[in-house]
């Protein structure tokens, strides 16, 4: 599962250039509901997902095509991804 998750993070990474207008309003929308859908799985894997889906939530978050409350669902998600980055360091540190 993790290596699907991976790869349609990076497919999602890929596209990102080209969703430049706001017509690709509905395609964000798309990528914010795979986002978040994934989140869980994503939360699993947070060590090597962290920095694509950042990237993801940067690039969408900088569009002009994404919309009020697109952005907000950015934050949110960005939210999320941040505390469980922040948990998963906190096992990391309580091991040593």
């Amino acid at each position: 599962m993790t290596d699907i998750i991976a790869s349609v993070v990076a497919m999602i990474e890929a596209l990102l250039p080209s969703i430049t207008s706001t017509a690709n309003a509905a395609l964000i929308g798309s990528i914010l509901n795979a986002l978040s859908g994934m989140l869980p799985f994503i939360v699993q894997e947070i060590e090597s997902l962290y920095q694509p889906v950042k990237n993801i939530i940067n690039a969408l978050s900088a569009n002009p095509a994404a919309l009020a409350d697109q952005l907000a669902t950015l934050q949110e998600l960005d939210a999320q991804v941040d505390a469980a980055f922040e948990d998963a360091a906190k096992d990391t540190d309580a091991g040593i």
